[in-house]
């Protein structure tokens, strides 16, 4: 069941209502649901459509075979065999013309990067095919799609050649909210807590390929046996092939992931190359292709002139894998890890990632989602003198001053502010208002899993409280 994609659907039917062809670039990691997406819309439009998807590690041959295949069987007709793109997408262009009525005709190139492949020419083909023919119509909606971020940022959407200044649109494919993956949840089955879709959202993130794969037959907790530590389960060894599928040189961005999977805190650029053993310049490509691609955030420290930047991975199944999945034993068993003390740990750093990850939703709650604000680490160490940390801070850049600090807390009840909880949150504001010269006015927020006891402590340091079903339910 097709979910959620409620803006990627409104671009698709104002693209269908232009007067000229239009040609859009997709992207998006893999399994995040964009091939799902232009099929549903054409399913469901007064469309023609044709698809055409690139293989990974083929010939061109072999590739232009399929694509020809895919041409007899939408047109009903045989075609004889060509050598090369040109006259393959002459015999496409031939076809087209022979077409009646005057509804839009969808050509669907998914999976673009891997068709495109060393010295294939594809690219520069399509290309002709869309400035010299597909311009002189009003029909045409010529959609490109790609999981390699990068390749399509660098080779479609920045494009130094005849693509340049072709596109009509652009639509970027995130990966689902907490809420989208709750609706998703729900239309599979899967009767879920807030708490336990946060739990899903832990192990998964908002890959739709990989929610799909939880039966609404099985609870959460034996989904997660069967897929990720069984020897047959899907997800077992989807961490290892996902890079290599989306990046050349795979093996630097399996490293950096590995890294940043490691601290939930993050690195910056110097630090990763030295773990990585590779130079601070030959790193800088791979961050910048992880980052665009949605697995990793960059975040600077607040107040620092330097605005030096730390990497921070985002995403939730790189962390699952590397602390659960990656060091698992046969007969591993989720019931008992899931009830350990390293677990509680560990989601609570978890679920302060999915935080950063839904800073948009947050502001929607607290009334703000129109103030511009950045988003801030901020750190004090000074030998000799009590230090502090704060992981998540909204910085209002409106000219307010104003700063909300944020605290995140997951638990299976309320959460309860004792005394020393109180005196820690008290300390860390009064040393960010005392190195910051007073400057801000300063708001505490808590998030929680079930919401905050309203004892004696709370009054004195939280401002303002929201629960897993705030989020939940924005859309």
């Amino acid at each position: 069941m097709f979910i959620s994609r409620e803006k990627e659907m409104a671009m698709l039917r104002e693209i269908e209502e232009n007067e000229t062809s239009s040609f859009v670039a997709i992207y998006g990691r893999r399994r995040i649901g964009k091939t799902e997406m232009v099929r549903h819309f054409c399913d469901n439009e007064d469309v023609f459509f044709i698809e055409f998807t690139g293989k990974r590690k083929v010939s061109k041959q072999n590739q232009i075979r399929t694509f020809l295949r895919n041409i007899e069987k939408k047109f009903k007709i045989k075609v004889e065999r060509v050598a090369d793109w040109y006259d393959a997408f002459e015999v496409f262009q031939e076809n087209i013309e022979m077409l009646d009525g005057k509804e839009k005709k969808v050509i669907f190139v998914d999976e673009l990067p891997w068709l495109d492949s060393a010295k294939s020419n594809f690219l520069e083909e399509l290309s002709y095919f869309w400035n010299t023919y597909c311009t002189r119509r009003n029909d045409i909606i010529l959609i490109v799609c790609g999981s390699a971020a990068s390749y399509m940022i660098k080779k479609v959407i920045h494009n130094i050649g005849p693509l340049h200044g072709r596109l009509t649109a652009i639509i970027p494919m995130k990966q689902f909210d907490l809420s989208a993956t709750k609706e998703m949840l729900l239309s599979q089955g899967c009767n879920y807590s807030d708490k336990a879709v946060v739990d899903t959202y832990m192990a998964f993130g908002g890959v739709a390929k990989y929610i799909e794969n939880l039966s609404a037959k099985k609870t959460l907790h034996e989904n997660i046996n069967a897929l990720c530590f069984q020897d047959t389960g899907l997800m077992k060894y989807e961490y290892e092939e996902l890079f290599s599928s989306l990046f050349n040189n795979s093996k630097t961005h399996y490293s950096i992931m590995n890294e940043l999977s490691s601290k939930w805190s993050g690195f910056t650029q110097k630090e990763l190359s030295l773990l990585v053993k590779i130079s601070s310049g030959s790193i800088k490509k791979p961050l910048e292709e992880l980052h665009t691609s949605g697995f990793i955030s960059q975040t600077t420290k607040f107040g620092n002139r330097k605005r030096d930047i730390v990497y921070r991975a985002t995403d939730c199944f790189s962390y699952f894998h590397n602390k659960w999945i990656k060091n698992s034993v046969e007969g591993s068993d989720w019931n008992q890890m899931s009830t350990t003390q390293s677990f509680r740990s560990w989601s609570g750093f978890a679920f302060e990632n999915i935080c950063h990850m839904h800073v948009e939703q947050i502001k929607e709650v607290l009334g703000i989602r129109a103030v511009p604000t950045q988003t801030h680490y901020w750190s004090y160490r000074e030998e000799g003198k009590v230090g502090t940390q704060i992981d998540m801070l909204i910085e209002h850049t409106n000219g307010s001053k104003n700063i909300d600090i944020i605290e995140c807390k997951y638990y299976n009840g309320k959460f309860k502010i004792d005394k020393n909880y109180k005196e820690n949150l008290q300390q860390k504001i009064n040393i960010f208002n005392e190195q910051t010269e007073y400057k801000y006015n300063i708001r505490l927020i808590m998030i929680t899993s079930n919401g905050v006891e309203k004892n004696e402590h709370y009054g004195d340091v939280v401002n303002v409280s929201l629960e897993l079903s705030d989020l939940l339910n924005v859309k």
